[in-house]
């Protein structure tokens, strides 16, 4: 042991060896030879080992808090020696596990840090991987410029390296972060360029991801057609074993013939993808569905598909929140080893019990702030829910409205507003029945202004239906508030009204 302390560890060097060869499975049994490794290896062969270790299980895929905990004497011995290959790999590893925490701003910062330690350096495999991730995290923050920027110098790095697989697959973000910012020009230029590589290349294995891009591109432009003929030969490229890419096409071709006016079409893709498991394609089918029978008329059904895209809409929101508060709960549970493997040399009771008072404080302080979260959500749930309904009951009367875009003189008749007031009950649970038995003063024409109020009507267009001035209808909508509904001054008739 005296030896072993004192010296290199031919265990870490054969490790590393391993790693390279990537007999990582070999190499994870060396290392687990290796007892109390702080206590029996020289500090850079400690920070080495753990560097091995990490970068191990993230080829497993089995990265979690214990890892990170792992990195950081790792990556705080290289970062200080000047080493700076072994730093950088450090930081990659980290800024991977950062993403398995859902910590991105962290992901992005460890990147970035590692991007520094490759400057000037002739790796371009690293280069390339490390610009693509740092790309990829830019799509999830919504930072389509950096998104378009790192994936750039991925493609210089492949293009370095004459790896064609690389070329593409960077060709293929670059358009991505185009089509993300709306330059649909540059977006479909990349995506064309990114085709007529995978034929030059015989790479066929890329031919549906390019034909996918296609397709969204030419949909946002508007070209359905078009966009419909990729989406088919995206899906034709597929393996039939690749059955959740492939329903979630399905949900885009429910969109497409939606806007077509092919509906036959529209809902027999419709019935394959609300069958997919994965909510978020769900989603989507309900969500364009919706679409196609308020083009078709079809009201009612179009409401309830809406409702039920708002309840997937949420489940896909909770999925994640939910995933992220395991990895939160799990690093925490985990943050105490963190604080002994930085300082196991010095301080180590004193840091533990400064640690179980930090841990006390910061457990109180997070379940406040979940609490808080919590009735934030709701409130913003239902606030959302509340927009929906009213966003679809100015749809329900669009040609109203497009009479006061017009400015056309409107002159309603007594079943028009019938109309008006029976989609406000049947969209608002009885709208106009429970506020009328809540403010029984309200008569039939308050009930009128109040539909015009649930519809987003401005007191101009209000004026234009009633065929007052605009004064007169403000004063009329005061009274209401203020005589029949007795409201207190400083909340509005639109506030009240979202309560019914």
């Amino acid at each position: 042991m005296f030896l072993v302390a004192c010296g290199p560890d031919r265990r870490v060097a054969l490790a590393e060896k391993l790693m390279a060869e990537k007999e990582t499975d070999s190499a994870i049994a060396v290392m687990q030879e290796i007892k109390e490794p702080q206590n029996n290896l020289t500090d850079r062969d400690y920070a080495l080992y753990a560097l091995l270790l990490s970068e191990a299980m993230h080829r497993k895929q089995q990265l979690n808090a214990e890892t990170d905990t792992l990195l950081l004497p790792a990556i705080k011995y290289f970062s200080e020696s000047g080493d700076s290959l072994y730093a950088e790999r450090a930081l990659y590893c980290k800024a991977h596990l950062d993403r398995r925490l859902y910590r991105m701003k962290d992901a992005m910062q460890s990147f970035l840090k590692a991007l520094l330690f490759l400057q000037g350096s002739v790796n371009d495999e690293q280069l390339y991987r490390v610009n693509t991730w740092l790309g990829v995290v830019c799509l999830n923050q919504e930072e389509y410029e950096g998104k378009m920027r790192y994936s750039k110098e991925a493609l210089k790095a492949a293009l370095r390296m004459d790896n064609l697989f690389y070329k593409n697959l960077a060709l293929c973000d670059i358009a991505t972060g185009y089509y993300f910012l709306n330059r649909l020009d540059s977006a479909l230029y990349y995506a064309q360029v990114a085709y007529d590589a995978a034929i030059a290349d015989s790479l066929p294995s890329q031919l549906p991801h390019v034909y996918t891009d296609l397709g969204s591109i030419y949909a946002k432009m508007g070209e359905n057609g078009k966009a419909l003929e990729y989406i088919d030969k995206a899906i034709g490229l597929r393996p039939r074993k690749d059955t959740l890419a492939i329903l979630g096409l399905y949900a885009d071709k429910v969109d497409l013939f939606g806007k077509l006016g092919q509906y036959d079409s529209a809902y027999h893709y419709f019935r394959k993808a609300v069958a997919s498991p994965n909510l978020a394609t769900q989603a989507d089918a309900y969500n364009h569905m919706s679409g196609a029978y308020y083009k078709m008329g079809r009201c009612n059904e179009a409401y309830s598909l809406l409702l039920r895209f708002t309840e997937l809409a949420d489940s896909v929101r909770k999925q994640r929140h939910t995933a992220e508060v395991i990895a939160l709960q799990e690093l925490y549970k985990h943050e105490q080893l963190s604080v002994e493997n930085l300082y196991w040399r010095n301080r180590r009771r004193l840091v533990e019990q400064q640690h179980q008072l930090a841990s006390q404080q910061e457990e109180l302080h997070h379940q406040r702030q979940v609490t808080t979260e919590n009735l934030q959500r709701m409130a913003e749930m239902e606030q959302k829910e509340a927009r929906l309904k009213e966003t679809f009951f100015r749809r329900l009367n669009q040609r109203i409205v497009q009479e006061i875009e017009k400015g056309s003189n409107i002159l309603l008749s007594d079943d028009d507003w019938e109309d008006i007031v029976q989609n406000a009950d049947i969209i608002f649970d009885n709208f106009t029945r429970r506020l009328q038995q809540h403010y029984p003063a309200l008569n039939k024409e308050d009930l009128r202004y109040c539909c015009m109020v649930k519809m987003q009507l401005s007191q101009l267009e209000m004026s234009q239906i009633m065929h007052l001035e605009k004064d007169s209808v403000k004063k009329r909508l005061k009274r209401i508030r203020m005589e029949k509904m007795k409201a207190d001054s400083g909340v509005t008739l639109e506030e009240l009204l979202r309560r019914f």
